[in-house]
């Protein structure tokens, strides 16, 4: 075994020490997804309200930069969080501000919390944390009407929260369309109605949000690595993995709140 070879393996086990040593001193501060307009970790939606979710929430983006619209609220961005845990350690001023939700300010932060009994998943309510400049167009009273008019609505089976959910998240969009950037219309029925013929479809999953950021923090991986270059194989064929794994996602814009929040 050549020298090049032991040094290579050194600096691997190195790696591992510093990356167990820092382990403790990890942020636990909720990651973006790299779909980002959609964060469900534990699998709670179904797969069709993930990618309607994350379809018409880059649309809205996509369509707010348009010429047209003042440059000072493009960029609006709405974001979903399902979310399984405690509220008390769930902070979404923090998250909105690391996320940076929106350009200009025009970001909205819908989190979506459940709890667990079991394999029972229980719906408990609703946190709206809205962006500085979005604030000025969209109030907690009005996001509060939204909930009432779209989430509550009674139409919709009290049991069906991936439907109340698209209601709601629609019911948004709507809002920002028609009132802040001076749509015409839009058609709040026609895309339930287009959620509920493919509700129940088989959908390809969303794919998972580290995938690979998931094997470089595992021990197993950079083991199996080491052992790799020591049978003699070539560190060059696992370039692949280390430029894909770098390839970034769909980020925020920047935005920033000033902690203007409620719950439902």
């Amino acid at each position: 075994m050549n020298h090049k070879r032991l040094y290579i393996v050194w600096m691997i086990l190195l790696f591992i020490l510093t990356l167990s040593a820092c382990t403790s001193n990890k942020n636990t501060s909720l990651e973006p997804s790299k779909l980002f307009y959609i964060h469900d970790q534990d699998h709670i939606l179904l797969n069709a309200t993930s990618w309607t979710i994350f379809n018409y929430a880059n649309e809205l983006y996509l369509d707010s930069k348009a010429d047209d619209i003042p440059s000072n609220i493009q960029g609006a961005q709405v974001v979903v969080v399902a979310y399984i845990g405690d509220e008390s350690t769930y902070n979404t001023t923090e998250i909105f501000n690391n996320w940076g939700i929106g350009e200009n300010d025009m970001g909205i932060l819908i989190t979506v919390l459940f709890s667990k009994e079991g394999d029972t998943i229980n719906y408990e309510n609703i946190l709206f944390e809205i962006g500085t400049t979005m604030s000025g167009y969209l109030s907690a009273f009005s996001a509060n009407q939204l909930i009432t008019d779209y989430f509550n609505d009674p139409l919709i089976p009290a049991y069906d929260y991936d439907a109340r959910i698209i209601s709601l998240f629609h019911g948004v969009l709507s809002y920002i369309y028609l009132n802040i950037y001076d749509y015409t219309s839009y058609n709040h029925t026609s895309y339930m109605d287009a959620y509920y013929e493919v509700q129940y479809d088989y959908i390809a999953a969303i794919p998972k949000y580290e995938f690979y950021e998931g094997w470089f923090s595992s021990y197993w991986f950079w083991i199996i690595f080491s052992i790799i270059i020591l049978s003699g194989a070539s560190i060059y064929r696992f370039l692949p993995i280390f430029f894909f794994s770098s390839r970034r996602g769909i980020s925020g814009g920047g935005g920033r709140s000033i902690g203007y929040w409620f719950k439902r």
